[in-house]
This record gives structure tokens, C-alpha cells and sequence, in this order.
């Protein structure tokens, strides 16, 4: 098995690179991210293409692969932080090297569309952190873990009231995953997640029960499933929030009764306001026989 490639831990005063391959920010909120950076000690490295604006994207394929590319590859960047998800980074993937990004160890923060760049991750293996973004959750006056985890702090235990798990059962491997539609668009590509021994961790926002079912029906008849070790669901929010959270709980109950490997529900990272970060293709536990039940990290992701 290829080792894990960990990035070195994020230390204080650090330069960090804000790179875009997705949407393009908002302006304003790019700007209270940024300035949050500063106050926090953190010197800040924009990518050239952090500011543009092609359409949906930040900038054409060519110019958001480079902009990233010139942050990873420059010995003084620390670590890169994205400004927001959105769409789009799925389009870049073609333009990346996984043995680059492999030689260039470090922490990479980020969530949503960043879903389709660390299924590259998953591929090589390296640590990736699925967490706030710049110019979004980073924009809003609320504590984050984000610091603490990068820093080199394990993961704090997840303990799961007992209407929260979905299939009872014990599993441990690494976590891959990230936002269910991205993950779903992945099937059939060179970056298709293999849950084979892995803790599969989704969640979504603006998608009703019936979407959801279509995804996972994807995913299942795409064999991710197959040997599959657990599965972590995070935030799930319907659009517009029109479908109550008892009505998504009691579908996704329905949907893994009987499941052949243990599910929860309710992890808290995803989208949303006061969300955890969450180390991806690192080793966890889910215990879900316990009581109480668990998602647990034995180690630090960084080193």
C-alpha cells in the first residue's frame, strides 16, 4: 500500500496562498476573508487569477490550473486556502499533476466543488481538509477549527446520539467523500472515489430527498459501495430548506436500514455556519455499537 503523503503542520505567522479553481468570489466577502487572514497573523498570497471573472469560473481553465499550480509550487507557500466552491474544479483536474502535488506536500483547505481536487488527492494518497473557504465561511464572525487542525491538533471525537445512527456497526480505514453531487459526477472518470476499505463522509445543500436517492443509486450501481467500511453523512440541506431535516432523516433512515456496513447521520461539517473541519484520506474509527457512538482519529493528519 502507498504511504500517505501528510503535509507538514501549519505554523503561526505563516505565508498562505488563496488560490480560486472554482467560482469567482464575491468581492466583498473575499475581502473580509483576506483581512480575517491578516489579523490572524498570517501572511497572504493571492493567486493571479483570485480576482477574475470568466462567467461562472475564476478565470478559464488554463488560468485557474496556474494560478493554483503557482501556489503550490512556490517554496514560500505554506499552505493553500480556496476562496469558495461553486463549479468548476473538476474542469482543472485534466491540467494538474498528481506527482506534483505529491512533491509539494502541503495543507490544502477547502470544501463543495473542492470535492473533485481532493478525489485527486485520494488517488495519490495525500491528506486533504474538508473545511471553510476564504471568501465564505471565513467571511462570517464565528469561530472555526480549521487553525487547530492544520496546526497539528487530532481531531476531536464525534459522539452521535442514538437517533443518529442510521445502521449499526463498526468500521475503520480512511475518510473519503465530500459534497454527494460532486462525488456522484465523479463516476466514470479517472478520479472516481473507491470506497473499498474507506469510510465514505457526504454531504449537500439544495438537493430534495428524490436527488439524494438518485446520487446514491449512482454510487451504488457504480460499485463504490463495494466493501465500503462506513459511511459518515454531514449537513444535508434541502433547497430552499423546503423539505423539513425529520423528512431527510427519515428517508436516509429508510435508505440504509439493513445496510452492510454502519451509517450515521448528523456529522457536523458540510456546508453551513459553525461547521467542523474534517481530514480526508487520514485513518478513522466509526463505532457505532457503542454507546455512545463515535467517529474517533487516532492521530494528528499533519506532521
Amino acid at each position: 500500500m502507498t504511504a500517505l503523503v501528510r503535509p507538514p503542520r501549519l505554523r503561526a505567522g505563516a505565508t498562505v496562498g488563496v488560490a480560486a479553481i472554482s467560482g469567482p468570489p464575491n468581492p466583498a466577502r473575499l475581502e473580509i476573508g483576506l483581512g480575517r487572514l491578516r489579523s490572524l497573523g498570517f501572511v497572504v498570497r493571492e493567486a493571479p487569477n483570485l480576482r477574475s471573472v470568466a462567467g461562472l469560473f475564476a478565470g478559464s481553465d488554463a488560468e485557474r490550473a496556474a494560478g493554483y499550480r503557482e501556489l503550490l509550487t512556490d517554496p514560500a507557500v505554506e499552505a493553500i486556502l480556496f476562496a469558495r466552491g461553486g463549479c468548476g474544479a473538476a474542469r482543472v483536474l485534466a491540467r494538474l499533476d498528481a506527482g506534483e502535488i505529491a512533491a509539494n506536500p502541503k495543507p490544502h483547505l477547502g470544501g463543495s466543488d473542492l470535492t473533485a481536487l481532493f478525489a485527486l488527492f485520494a488517488r495519490i494518497p495525500a491528506v486533504a481538509f474538508y473545511g471553510p473557504m476564504v471568501a465564505v465561511e471565513m467571511a462570517e464572525p464565528e469561530e472555526l477549527d480549521w487553525m487547530r487542525v492544520l496546526a497539528g491538533e487530532v481531531p476531536g471525537a464525534h459522539e452521535f446520539a442514538p437517533s443518529d445512527v442510521l445502521s449499526p456497526g463498526r468500521g475503520a480505514g480512511p475518510v473519503v467523500g465530500g459534497c454527494l453531487s460532486l462525488v456522484a459526477s465523479l463516476c466514470g472518470t479517472p478520479e472516481a472515489l473507491d470506497g473499498s476499505g474507506r469510510l465514505l463522509f457526504w454531504e449537500d445543500i439544495g438537493e430534495e430527498n428524490y436527488r439524494l436517492d438518485r446520487m446514491l443509486t449512482q454510487l451504488e450501481r457504480s460499485g463504490t459501495f463495494e466493501r465500503l467500511q462506513g459511511m459518515i453523512i454531514g449537513s444535508v440541506v434541502s433547497r430552499d430548506r423546503t423539505e423539513p431535516a425529520d423528512d431527510t432523516r427519515g428517508y436516509l433512515r429508510a435508505r440504509f436500514r439493513g445496510a452492510p456496513f454502519p451509517v450515521a447521520f448528523g456529522f457536523p461539517a458540510g456546508h453551513g455556519r459553525g461547521l467542523r473541519t474534517l481530514p480526508l484520506h487520514v485513518p478513522a474509527m466509526l463505532d457505532l455499537e457503542a454507546s455512545p457512538a463515535s467517529l474517533t482519529f487516532p492521530e494528528p493528519a499533519v506532521i
